[in-house]
């Protein structure tokens, strides 16, 4: 298992990088250095909030060849929260 700070991106600067592809149910992050590559889709976003590290994303897509520069792209858990209860049964 690997980790890396990952700062956030805002979404019109991620737009900027990758177009009208990004949507609302999109967090970005990474910086030179720090960005995703083949095999770490459905690898985790947290963030510690109150002493305690919260999951506010996965993995989704990014660069193709791995370029450091580029923003990966996660999913935004908060998008999805309803139906993962539902599929969970809030568990």
């Amino acid at each position: 298992v690997q980790q890396a700070a990952v700062p956030l991106i805002s979404s019109t600067s991620c737009r900027s990088y990758w177009g009208l592809e990004i949507k609302d149910t999109n967090i970005c992050g990474g910086a030179a250095g720090s960005s995703s590559c083949m095999g770490d889709s459905g690898g985790p976003l947290q963030c510690a909030q109150d002493g305690q590290y919260k999951l506010i994303g996965i993995v989704s897509w990014g660069s193709s060849n791995c370029q450091p520069a580029a923003p990966t792209v996660f999913a935004r858990i908060s998008a999805y929260r309803d139906w993962i209860t539902s599929v969970t049964g809030g568990e």
